[in-house]
């Protein structure tokens, strides 16, 4: 900030509605992707987690898993399918928010 450049505080009789995400929408995120993954199968939720998660390419997945990058390639589209099935409220993050205990 400039010297001499000051923000100067607005006092509103009620305070403006945001759409701030708290850590309590991370964490709900985070559990129904939990139970997604945990619904997948094994080799399906690992490449998701090796790609998503551990931030590997598609080579260093198929390494890890032995086998191709192929392979890699259409067991990430199924199970991102597969998740989006299972999971559908992912597709609108501001919907979680309260139904992950249900």
């Amino acid at each position: 900030m400039a010297p001499g450049a000051f923000r100067r505080e607005t006092t509103v009789a009620e305070p403006p509605e945001w759409a701030v995400q708290d850590a309590t929408h991370a964490v709900e995120v985070g559990i129904v992707v939990r139970r997604a993954l945990a619904k997948l199968a094994p080799r399906q939720r690992a490449v998701l987690v090796l790609r998503y998660f551990e931030d590997l390419p598609e080579a260093e997945v198929a390494a890890v898993l032995g086998c191709s990058v192929g392979t890699v390639r259409s067991t990430t589209h199924r199970s991102l399918a597969r998740l989006r099935v299972l999971a559908p409220e992912l597709a609108e993050p501001y919907k979680i928010i309260g139904e992950a205990m249900a």
